[in-house]
């Protein structure tokens, strides 16, 4: 029995492969290997929009995969002002280097005739400045011969001759309400808007005032002071 199992030992010794990690036929098979992970799709663009109560950005928190697969943040502060209505973009660039520009040491001889050219340039009268662009509203709305709205991206001229006796604010929705006093009768209208920061606004008549309640198309703080032609509604 000792010697059946010796010499089947040594036949099993002489056919076994040299390797038995390498394949049979070397020239068939790829032998690859990597460490790498399959990437996200490479990062373009990234679009972020806001409530209608943001008004300033604080901080950006980033989370990211390491090279070791960990997740990981990075917060970079920003501090500053924005519109709600616009969107945050967050796209790639590669990095922009300052190469330095060679200082030309240049030497300037000035003649007389130089002199007095240089002279008579100062003393040219300059040309008048350019008047400051007037604005025209997105939207102007009118009712009846009572009130008028000029609408802008964060104001509203409210064009009316009546004195005004009180205003506050009404959330969900988010509306203005101005009282202006005067006797008038008419059913109560809406008129519909869509532009810049109006929805809408509903007039009515009561007894010794008449209302106007703006439909906002998000959260504002809002100013209202008289002006040359009635009173300026300002959005922030």
């Amino acid at each position: 029995m000792k010697k059946i199992i010796l010499i089947a030992s040594c036949t099993l010794a002489l056919i076994a492969r040299e390797n038995p990690f390498v394949p049979d036929d070397i020239n068939i098979t790829t032998l690859d290997s990597t460490n790498i992970n399959q990437n996200a799709p490479q990062l373009d663009k990234v679009i972020a929009k806001f409530p209608s109560d943001a008004r300033e950005l604080v901080s950006a928190t980033f989370s990211y995969k390491s090279v070791d697969g960990s997740i990981k943040q990075k917060s970079i502060d920003i501090n500053a002002s924005f519109d709600w209505h616009d969107d945050i973009v967050i796209s790639s660039q590669s990095p922009v280097t300052d190469e330095a520009t060679p200082a030309l040491d240049v030497s300037v001889t000035t003649t007389g005739e130089q002199t007095k050219q240089a002279a008579a340039k100062q003393a040219a009268p300059k040309p008048l400045s350019i008047p400051p662009k007037i604005e025209p509203p997105l939207k102007s709305v009118a009712f009846m011969d009572l009130i008028k709205f000029d609408i802008f991206n964060s104001k509203i001229e409210i064009i009316n001759k009546d004195q005004m006796i009180r205003d506050f604010i009404i959330n969900k929705p988010d509306k203005i309400v101005i009282d202006f006093k005067k006797n008038v009768e008419f059913s109560t209208q809406t008129i519909k808007v869509n532009k810049g920061p109006l929805k809408k606004a509903t007039i009515g008549a009561h007894k010794g005032y008449y209302r106007v309640v703006l439909f906002l198309d998000g959260n504002y703080h809002y100013a209202i002071r008289q002006s040359g032609n009635g009173y300026t509604l300002t959005l922030r």
